[in-house]
């Protein structure tokens, strides 16, 4: 239970629309302070090779100077920014990142479609009753549409499907025409989205459906004021409004709908259109609307890592559990990494941190599948695995640490780092790769290296005299070590010292 007040920022660069808000924490309760959001439809600038243009990466870095400016007094630690389908999907998404950090003045994280799914349950079930069983969870945003089915705030089912407003309103409805034919078209395309997961969902059952974010608020709304149904979105008041729809005829003459927002109206055929796959394929018969959203379960979730119930440190534990990791191994890894910490000349961020003990914790993950090239299964499970808690760059950054743990360096994992990444990363391998190194014995050992060294390229590690001679085995893959490094162009250098 936090007792005093924390205040918190989170933005949401989501397909559709971006949005902030800044809240206060009190008594585990949050309070939002200020919002701002901006229509910016990112998934509009996607063009048929999956790169965002130019103009449309214009606006939305003219959206986050805005933000930037009301975020710029938050701690970094009581602030997170996410990106979500869009900037997962786009293959220049790492260049709008790094131009919208610099707006922002903070780093992004792209997370994938079950991350956003968990931390979308995280912000609605604190907005709900506790006592309520099992709740279907449904948020249609601009590029996906997250399910989630939970109980209090544990998610038992998450999915992410590549169904969105803004995407599909590109595919079906691009000339505005609201026809049964492209209507149609649009029902069965959501449909077969929703095919595999209707099995599994309907046998663990909900108690209730809750809409989350705009589609299915504003659909809610315009049900309601038109006097559609009385209350909610159900079977009834959704027919009317989709014969209503058609009567219409255009997304241009939508604005005939009492309560529709000339903002949403763009996009709002395709979230109803989503919205009755949804009824036809899962069979329930009403959604009520929450006022949680992905932002307020990132403020949650924030508050969690600060107050030692950061969801990232469960998923390492599960992660060694399933594996079978050799933990008495690990300790002595994260201990040698400790020391080297300590004596060398390279301050270490908290996300560098972060990275090594994680790394420590999964190193030797592969071994559960093969001795041979162990290091490989390993990054490859971890950069395809569903981590809790762990954005995309968290994962990937971790994979390749792991991958490049021992032995031959594998440019492939190498050149799927940025290199900004890439020179934040490279004294984590070395420190790494020494503390695996010092340990290949198995067995509590005295280390007697003195020193560290990581100055770009030159790297010198320095060893009490005679600690060496005394161990044979070290010494030989030190010579080794510095072969192996020279694929860098990193100079390496092991030398000895007297006390």
């Amino acid at each position: 239970m936090i007792e005093k007040s924390e205040l918190y920022a989170a933005v949401d660069l989501g397909s559709n629309s971006f949005h902030m808000i800044v809240a206060e924490i009190s008594n585990n309760q949050l309070h939002v302070i200020d919002r701002h959001k901006d229509m910016v439809r990112l998934a509009n600038g996607l063009n048929k090779k999956g790169y965002l243009s130019d103009k449309k990466i214009d606006e939305a870095i003219a959206s986050l100077e805005k933000i930037g400016q009301r975020i710029a007094h938050i701690p970094k630690s009581h602030l997170r920014i996410v990106g979500t389908n869009t900037l997962r999907k786009a293959k220049n998404s790492e260049d709008f990142i790094v131009k919208a950090a610099v707006a922002l003045g903070k780093p992004i994280d792209v997370i994938s479609g079950r991350e956003e799914a968990r931390i979308l349950y995280l912000g609605v079930a604190h907005s709900l009753a506790s006592n309520q069983g099992k709740r279907l969870v449904i948020d249609i945003g601009g590029g996906s549409t997250e399910l989630i089915i939970g109980e209090e705030f544990n998610p038992l089912l998450r999915e992410s499907l590549h169904m969105g407003c803004v995407s599909y309103t590109k595919k079906f409805f691009e000339d505005g025409v609201i026809s049964r034919q492209n209507w149609n078209e649009a029902i069965l395309n959501a449909r077969r989205q929703l095919l595999p997961i209707v099995s599994k969902y309907t046998t663990e059952g909900w108690n209730m459906v809750i809409g989350a974010s705009g589609s299915m608020r504003s659909t809610e709304k315009v049900i309601v004021e038109n006097k559609f149904s009385a209350q909610g979105i159900d079977s009834v008041g959704l027919e009317r409004l989709i014969n209503r729809c058609f009567e219409i005829g255009h997304i241009d003459q939508l604005d005939k709908l009492l309560g529709l927002s000339s903002r949403r109206l763009p996009v709002f055929i395709a979230g109803l259109a989503i919205i009755k796959a949804l009824f036809d394929s899962l069979l329930f018969t009403e959604i009520q609307c929450s006022i949680g959203a992905l932002r307020e379960g990132i403020v949650y979730d924030l508050s969690g890592r600060l107050h030692h119930n950061d969801i990232r440190d469960r998923t390492i534990r599960k992660l060694v559990t399933q594996f079978e990791i050799d933990v008495p191994q690990t300790r002595r890894v994260y201990k040698s990494i400790e020391l080297l910490k300590r004596i060398s000349n390279v301050k270490l961020n908290e996300s560098q941190d972060d990275l090594l003990e994680w790394a420590a914790h999964l190193h030797e993950l592969g071994l559960k599948i093969s001795h041979s090239h162990f290091e490989k299964h390993a990054a490859y499970i971890l950069i395809n695995a569903d981590m809790p808690g762990f954005s995309t760059q968290e994962q990937l950054k971790l994979s390749v640490l792991i991958s490049l743990q021992r032995r031959k360096l594998n440019k492939e994992w190498l050149n799927k780092l940025s290199s900004q990444q890439y020179l934040k990363l490279l004294p984590l391998i070395i420190i790494l790769r020494s503390a695996v190194l010092l340990n290949r014995p198995r067995v509590d050992i005295s280390l007697e290296i003195q020193e560290i060294t990581i100055k770009g390229n030159n790297v010198q590690a320095v060893f009490k005299t005679g600690w060496l001679n005394n161990h044979p085995l070290t010494r030989a893959d030190l010579q080794s070590e510095v072969k192996y490094l020279k694929t860098l162009d990193i100079d390496y250098q092991i030398k000895e010292t007297s006390q």
